[in-house]
């Protein structure tokens, strides 16, 4: 399954709304500064616009971003330094983010290396569009980690990574 949205990375204060391949709308992404903690919430918009998840700075671990669904924690997101590279620790199941972060390309693996999901660019309509190329079953999870990974990387900068990942397409 393909959602794609505006290509940019995520900032804290962004809103923005996540489609399918179809052009349907699958889920509002809400931004606010506001409340001394930074957070992004999405809502489904079709269960009447309930809030299904949200990514926020930890107020536990600076430098963290922590993932709810619903109200049930799902994972801290961490950058580490790895073999030379920076990689993203989702701490969900052992699965980790690698890839070309600035650059907006990057992919998420299980806890055996098998490929979640993958984050790129594609042109639609000659529009530059953010893509994430996932499993079904992960949509919500797939989502949630580019979310927080992105806002990682537009807070701090300086994640460049020489070896971008492969998107699927």
């Amino acid at each position: 399954m393909k959602m794609l949205f505006e290509d940019k990375i995520v900032c804290w204060n962004d809103s923005f709304d996540v489609f399918d391949e179809l052009g349907r709308k699958l889920f509002h992404v809400e931004g606010s500064l506001d409340g001394g903690t930074p957070r992004l919430r999405i809502y489904d918009p079709y269960r009447h616009n309930r809030n299904v998840a949200t990514v926020r700075e930890s107020p536990a671990e600076p430098g963290a971003v922590e993932i709810k669904h619903g109200t049930r924690f799902v994972a801290l997101v961490r950058k580490v330094r790895r073999k030379l590279r920076t990689i993203f620790d989702l701490g969900f199941l052992n699965w980790c983010a690698a890839g070309d972060f600035l650059g907006g390309v990057f992919s998420v693996f299980d806890a055996n290396g098998r490929t979640v999901a993958s984050v790129g660019e594609i042109f639609v309509s000659h529009e530059p569009m953010r893509v994430i190329d996932t499993l079904p079953e992960y949509t919500l999870h797939s989502l949630t980690f580019t979310l927080a990974v992105d806002v990682q990387i537009s807070d701090a900068g300086s994640t460049a990574d020489p070896a971008p990942a492969a998107v699927n397409s």
